[in-house]
């Protein structure tokens, strides 16, 4: 009787035991399993975070590289533009300096043309009166010389009335042959009338003017040499052949 009932005490206690131990490991394991469920659900939520955040970052990055690729094209359209317009600016500039070029090439191809022209005049002019002063004999010559300052005194003596604006009592006159004496006093008598006070004839020679006389006073020069007709006649003849 007595073994049976340490048997059925051992048994008894073995069942609460085990009871008990179930309890315990029941209730650890649920712990266990509550712990973790929740850093199940704490790494879910982590990786949904940091993915929401890779998404938010990648999202940034391509906004941020299409900025990038936006700026970078403007960019190089401004310099492609800035580009263009400093070539249209070097293009214009060499245009205007060749037009410079060109036109002061002209300019002093005209300015070449018109000196040799008028050295050609003056040579023909030097050379015409250089032909009718070895064609004309010396009293032809003189025959001119005296009609040509006879019609520029009587030219003078035409004036109309006195000039007293001209401050000068000395008249200078250019001749190829020595003035008579008559032909001086002539013009000292109408000068001297035309200025209204005494004025003296300075005479001076020059072989080149062929016949005729050039007449200065102050700033007025009188030319009746036959240099000047001359001269006159050949740009006549030049305006008529040009025509």
């Amino acid at each position: 009787m007595l073994l049976w009932q340490l048997i059925l005490i051992q048994v008894i206690t073995f069942v609460v035991l085990a009871v008990l131990l179930h309890q315990f490991l029941y209730r650890q394991v649920t712990r266990s399993l509550g712990r973790l469920q929740r850093l199940y659900q704490e790494n879910r939520e982590r990786e949904e975070e940091l993915k929401r955040r890779r998404e938010e970052t990648e999202q940034e990055l391509r906004t941020m590289t299409a900025r990038q690729h936006e700026e970078i094209g403007r960019l190089r359209a401004e310099a492609e533009a800035a580009t263009q317009k400093m070539q249209e600016e070097r293009l214009a500039q060499a245009k205007e300096e060749g037009r410079k070029i060109v036109a002061e090439a002209e300019a002093k191809r005209e300015r070449m043309r018109a000196s040799l022209v008028s050295e050609m005049r003056e040579q023909a002019v030097g050379l015409a009166s250089d032909i009718l002063g070895r064609v004309l004999t010396a009293q032809v010559a003189q025959g001119i010389h005296q009609h040509l300052i006879d019609e520029l005194i009587e030219e003078i003596g035409k004036s109309d009335g006195p000039r007293p604006e001209l401050d000068a009592d000395k008249v200078e006159v250019v001749v190829p042959f020595p003035l008579t004496q008559t032909q001086q006093e002539r013009l000292s008598t109408i000068f001297s009338s035309r200025m209204g006070r005494p004025v003296s004839i300075h005479e001076t020679i020059d072989a080149e003017i062929v016949a005729g006389m050039v007449v200065r006073l102050d700033n007025v020069v009188l030319d009746g040499s036959l240099k000047t007709k001359v001269k006159g006649m050949l740009a006549y003849v030049r305006e008529n052949l040009s025509r």
